[in-house]
């Protein structure tokens, strides 16, 4: 019996201190036993056929590993609460959200359940419990949530190198293929954000050039090197000090790159330049603005 009780400690810690029929009788255990446990306090019952162990602390952790047992195989931890294990959103879910396969129509007391196809070669683990992975996961997501919730998950994934634009302009073309719901405004996001479909920095800089001729803006510079040791490159010079910048999405979104960025223009402010930076919405969005900033900033500053 010591080893039955050794080898089921092994499953309840690994499981979030939970446990199904199957994994307790395999063990040994027979059903009078389980049964006895039950009446005794010693489990409990979360769904039909798994049980927690009672001096446990009852977490979300718990409760999807519970939800993905009762289920039945490729049971998977999706939609809020897949994002939500990846890290990717900063208060856990209201409720435990699984994805089952189309064949199966589990019932469960709070827990919401999809029915979609469930790839085996995609499911990821974390912390031990089936999952989406974080692609699929935030179309997922983009179907459910609000606008600004998908936005920060989105963010965070980036930022932290979860996925890539890439990783997430592939996964968008995939499930598109398939009509899945959340696509359509994920990718209105990931367009509005630069994300996917921005241009490239030299077509940025072209369409910047444009509007400064039409607006009769002089630049009497491209690409000037500046700062310490000429470390630094200037997209536009106008009348001195007044210059302009313009960030494509791709060289500019890591928290790396965007720290290298402001200490970079910092010191060109310190320099004495009086620096305008703008992105690809603002060139092909916010001319109004832009043409406002820049011939005020000439007015005031050209010159001295």
């Amino acid at each position: 019996m010591k080893d039955i009780e050794r080898a089921l400690h092994k499953y309840f810690r690994d499981q979030h201190w939970v446990v199904d029929w199957h994994q307790a009788t395999r063990l040994g255990l027979t059903p009078t036993q389980v049964r006895q446990r039950l009446r005794i306090g010693e489990w409990e019952q979360v769904h039909r056929g798994v049980y927690r162990l009672a001096a446990s602390a009852p977490t979300l952790e718990q409760q999807l590993m519970a939800a993905c047992m009762a289920a039945g195989p490729q049971a998977v931890v999706s939609h809020e609460s897949a994002v939500w294990l990846w890290d990717l959103l900063p208060h856990p879910p209201d409720h435990a959200t699984i994805t089952v396969p189309l064949s199966r129509h589990p019932i469960l007391a709070g827990v919401k359940v999809h029915r979609s196809e469930v790839d085996p070669a995609r499911v990821s683990y974390r912390r031990g419990i089936p999952c989406t992975d974080p692609l699929r996961a935030l179309v997922d997501l983009a179907a459910v949530v609000d606008q600004s919730t998908l936005v920060a998950a989105v963010d965070q994934a980036l930022s932290t190198r979860l996925v890539s634009g890439k990783g997430i302009a592939a996964e968008l073309e995939r499930r598109q293929a398939r009509g899945r719901r959340g696509v359509p405004t994920l990718r209105q996001v990931l367009s509005s954000r630069g994300i996917i479909g921005a241009p490239r920095a030299s077509v940025l800089e072209r369409e910047a050039t444009l509007l400064l001729d039409q607006w009769g803006i002089p630049v009497t510079g491209r690409e000037i090197k500046a700062g310490p040791d000429d470390r630094y490159r200037l997209d536009f010079t106008l009348a001195p000090p007044v210059v302009m910048e313009v960030d494509g999405y791709t060289h500019h979104w890591s928290p790396e790159s965007k720290a290298h960025d402001e200490a970079r223009r910092n010191q060109l402010r310190l320099d004495g330049m009086f620096l305008l930076v703008y992105c690809w919405i603002d060139v092909r969005a916010d001319q109004r603005r832009m043409y406002r900033e820049l011939t005020t900033a000439l007015a005031r500053y050209a010159g001295q």
